[in-house]
């Protein structure tokens, strides 16, 4: 039994880790799409001085509301991947409390075996003692 919770605390810790990876994953999605963003953002407001045409300034519109839609979408999977590895987590430490639980009731149980397995050998000693007692009389 305690092997068993060990192990289902160990994997819980694997889903744990996963869960952490894709959302540590996810994260230097949104930063790269952030980055390119801005990084065009900037090389735009170089290029874009005097005599603007309205077709090129919608494609840049376009283009840029497509990469903060992208970034609106990462930052919301980032949300529920975050959510998850709270959730993992929690249940983490729920499998950690729980094998810690069954690992003081085996304590206990060895201690109360232990108990009375020393009374019986005292009570046996005891008898014997008697015995002697009786029979030098």
């Amino acid at each position: 039994m305690q092997a068993y919770r060990r192990h289902q605390e160990q994997e819980k810790q694997r889903e744990l880790a996963m869960a952490r990876q894709r959302e540590l994953a996810q994260i230097s999605k949104v930063e790269a799409i952030i980055g390119d963003r801005q990084q065009n953002q900037k090389r735009e407001q170089e290029c874009l001085t005097g005599r603007i045409e309205p077709t090129l300034l919608t494609g840049y519109t376009r283009y840029f509301l497509k990469l903060k839609q992208m970034e609106l979408a990462g930052r919301e999977i980032l949300t529920q991947m975050t959510r998850e590895v709270d959730k993992r987590r929690l249940d983490l430490i729920a499998a950690a409390r729980q094998r810690k639980i069954y690992d003081k009731l085996e304590e206990r149980h060895k201690e109360r075996f232990v108990h009375e397995y020393n009374l019986i050998l005292q009570k046996e000693t005891d008898d014997i003692g008697q015995k002697i007692f009786w029979k030098s009389r």
